[in-house]
């Protein structure tokens, strides 16, 4: 990785690339949007901004760790593999996210391989200076905490879901639910903007692109859920709940 404040273009000109935090027309309540202005000074005179294209491997699962990685725009796929090569997504991470912090503070390989699947920016920093950073900025710190907390709640709704869960069916509306308490309302239910492939959506619940199909297709008949276009509609949410537990005509 070269110095920081140098832009690497690895993928099309489609991306406005933000070179200045203070500057970012995409502040949100992400990691460092938030922090003293002073902080985030600091935090640029270490970055190095990359951009990626879609498809493209940010690190893989079993690396060792370099630096982390602060997701700027687009999104990236987090996931692990088995030695049989069946692939479960752990998260999908968004703007504002830090990509490899675990690994980062505690000194580890990475658990995950980091796929963008939208092209993507992340400004990255080496780990000796993010460490030497966050002991120094107690609101950058208290921000990487938030981030760590979050991902403990992921994984444990994901292993909640996994292990807990007593069909395929059941872990399917669950993903649905947990993805409708951030989409809009109308009318005609909650409108899911999914642009995850089958293939995808099966890898966040552990089974196969042909068993979703089926799912898609049994709860579209039982009028639970329609499609517009790239939307999912989610016609009532609390019937989709009621049918996890139950025997469904599609039990899996």
């Amino acid at each position: 990785i070269p110095c920081a404040s140098v832009l690497i273009m690895k993928s099309d000109n489609s991306l406005k690339v933000q070179h200045k935090c203070d500057e970012c027309e995409f502040k949100s309540e992400g990691f460092f949007c938030n922090v003293r202005k002073s902080t985030l000074t600091l935090f640029e005179s270490l970055k190095t901004t990359l951009t990626f294209p879609k498809g493209a491997t940010i690190f893989m699962e079993g690396e060792d760790s370099t630096g982390i990685y602060l997701l700027c725009q687009g999104k990236v796929k987090l996931s692990t593999c088995s030695k049989d090569g069946k692939v479960i997504i752990l998260h999908i991470a968004e703007r504002g996210e830090l990509l490899g912090l675990s690994s980062t503070v505690t000194d580890a390989l990475h658990v995950a391989t980091a796929e963008v699947i939208e092209p993507c920016q992340v400004n990255f920093v080496k780990n000796d200076d993010f460490v030497a950073f966050l002991r120094e900025n107690a609101d950058a710190c208290l921000s990487a905490v938030k981030q760590l907390g979050r991902n403990y709640n992921t994984a444990y709704l994901q292993i909640c879901s996994l292990g807990l869960s007593s069909s395929v069916s059941d872990k399917l509306a669950s993903l649905f639910l947990g993805w409708c308490k951030a989409a809009s309302t109308d009318t005609s239910g909650v409108h899911l903007k999914v642009s995850y492939t089958h293939e995808e959506i099966a890898e966040m619940i552990g089974t196969s692109r042909e068993t979703v199909t089926r799912l898609l297709k049994d709860f579209k008949n039982q009028q639970l859920i329609s499609r517009k276009g790239s939307e999912i509609i989610v016609h009532d949410t609390e019937r989709l709940e009621k049918i996890i537990g139950t025997k469904t005509k599609s039990r899996l």
